[in-house]
Parts: structure tokens; sequence; C-alpha cells
């Protein structure tokens, strides 16, 4: 199947139950998440080739994983469409929580910001040693506006808390140490790729049991409206827009 998309790339791989992969696109700007993006990824998600996989592989190419939301488009858009954009990459977040296959994340290079907790998100990830974990909102005036539901599940509220502050750079080693990564590797996508085949080769339905049973999807969304709301009430402060004219071409 084709997919008619922008910002990102999806193929099967013929492996004993298929193995779907998701590979952000955007090189050229970090993988910086963007209102495409967002849709894109959900639509891909929604055909019946993706339910069809036994699962996902989650990857970014070029450089690293993926910096987050585009600061750029995210700084000429109203507080209205910033609050939305961020509502929407929490419902693609826990889109993957609840999604009925296996999603495995590979990480090189850096996941920040958003690209954290996307990464946080997916039931397996698989990290370079020496990639670049952070959460940067706070000393750019702003809040995390979502997934830090993730975050804590895997690392515990009070790792979740100091990441959150942003004075914090995990390497992909400590990300393991914490809870954030569940395997390092030198090459992690050859990694989730070997993982996610043992996981398609598995009976879908008892896998999407699996997935049923731990996803916590009510008090997810309930966690990602507040920090909405927080992470709009920090748009409105002269830090945030002092923040966002950085990145104004």
């Amino acid at each position: 199947m084709e997919w008619d998309v922008q910002h990102v790339r999806a193929e099967r791989r013929e492996v004993p139950g298929g193995v779907l992969e998701v590979v952000l696109d955007r090189a050229a700007s970090r993988n910086a998440m963007t209102t495409v993006m967002v849709a894109e990824i959900l639509a891909i998600l929604d055909t019946d080739e993706a339910v069809a996989a036994g699962a996902i592989v989650l990857s970014g190419g070029g450089r690293g994983f993926c910096a987050g939301s585009d600061l750029a488009a995210l700084a000429a858009m109203t507080a209205g469409e910033r609050s939305r954009f961020e509502a929407d990459c929490g419902t693609l977040a826990r889109r993957i929580v609840a999604y009925p296959r296996p999603v495995v994340c590979a990480v090189h290079g850096f996941a920040i910001g958003g690209g954290l907790t996307l990464a946080a998100a997916c039931d397996i990830v698989v990290s370079s040693p020496d990639a670049k974990w952070s959460l940067p909102e706070v000393p750019i005036g702003l809040f995390p506006a979502w997934g830090l539901e993730g975050v804590t599940t895997r690392a515990g509220i009070v790792a979740a808390r100091r990441l959150s502050f942003g004075i914090d750079i995990l390497s992909g080693a400590d990300a393991h140490a914490c809870g954030l990564v569940d395997r390092l590797a030198d090459d992690p996508v050859a990694a989730a790729r070997d993982i996610a085949a043992q996981l398609a080769g598995l009976p879908h339905a008892q896998c999407s049991f699996v997935k049923e049973y731990f996803a916590v999807p009510r008090r997810g969304e309930e966690a990602d409206r507040h920090a909405n709301r927080l992470f709009t009430a920090s748009c409105a402060t002269d830090e945030a827009e002092a923040g966002f004219k950085r990145f104004v071409r």
C-alpha cells in the first residue's frame, strides 16, 4: 500500500505476522512534530494494513528520533491553535498506548521534548547509549503539554518531575537506568526490528489483550488536559513570548 504522506514514511516488513515501520521524515528539521505529521501518523494507524500487522516500529530519519514540537510553527500559531496542536499530540500518544498492536520505538541521536514523551508512550523503547533525552520546555518559558503520564509511568514521579524542570540532559544509558528506555543498542533500529518481529509472531489477539489491560487512557487524557491548561497559561507569559521570538525567522 502507498501512503499519501509528507512528513512520515511507512513501509511493511515481510516477516511472519507482519511489521509496519513508521519513520518520522523531517530530517532537515530534526523530525520536529507538525500538525501534518501528527495527522499522518494517526491516519496510518487507522488503516487496515496497520491493524493487520503484528507490531509497529516507530523511528526517526536523519540524525535523531524527534526534537519535539516545531517551535517555529508553534510561534506562528494563535494561542488556541497551539493548544489544539498540543492536544492532538496528546491524542497521538494515547492512541499508541491504547493501540491493539505493540509499538516499538527506536531512538538514536535525540528524543527531546515531545520526542521524549512520544517515545515514552510506546510499549518497548530501544535507544543508543549516547542518545540525548530531555524535556527543555520550562527553560524556554513553556510547559510539557502532553505525555507526562507516560513518563511518570516509566520513570516514576520523582524522576519525571526532575526531568520536567528541564535542567537535566540524560544519555540513553541514563534513560535506561531510570526506566524510560527498555533496551540499549548501538543500532536501535535493527534491535527494534528484531523485537517487533518477535512480537509479531505472537498471537495478535492475545497481544491486544495485554495492550488493553495496561492502557490507562482515561487517566492519561485527564492528565494531558491538565498539562494543556498549564501549557496554554505558560504561552501567555513574557518568557514564552521571548522564547518564541528566537524561533521566528
